[in-house]
């Protein structure tokens, strides 16, 4: 069933985010509640923090249910190490967000001129048919 949810996971959040931090996780079911393991305290406040909506919403999708989500981490790091840790991937975040949605903007870009290459050919298609017929030449008359 979890591989089920992070299949819907995948396709609700960016290939980075799914990755990073869904990806490596692994989860226990028990009547109404699912426990998600993670592999480290710094993917479980992640995923608590930003992700745990759409975990929930994936579940529901795929049980047909509501259910309670437990997050559970081997250790824990301390507060400093916590907040390196969380402001340096906020930063990736940040990074990865503006990265795509650059690709975003070229992808644009290249439809766009995919459109003028299709007008382009269908102009030089026309242009060859045009010569390749067998009629004669049009007689041009200059007036002086």
């Amino acid at each position: 069933m979890w591989s089920e949810v992070k299949q819907v996971l995948s396709r609700m959040m960016s290939s980075l985010a799914f990755e990073t931090w869904i990806e490596g996780t692994t989860a226990t079911m028990e009547e109404h509640t699912i426990t998600i393991h993670c592999t480290n305290p710094m993917q479980k406040s992640w995923i608590e923090t930003l992700y745990m909506s759409y975990i929930e919403q994936a579940i529901e999708k795929v049980c047909g249910k509501r259910m309670a989500v437990k997050l559970e981490a081997p250790h824990e790091l301390s507060n400093e190490q916590f907040m390196r840790m969380w402001n340096y991937m906020i930063t990736l975040e940040k990074q990865t967000w503006h990265l795509e949605a650059r690709v975003t903007k070229v992808e644009r870009q290249m439809e766009e001129i995919e459109k003028e290459v299709a007008q382009l050919r269908e102009r030089t298609d026309f242009l060859e048919r045009l010569l390749a017929t067998d009629e004669q030449p049009i007689q041009k008359t200059y007036i002086h």
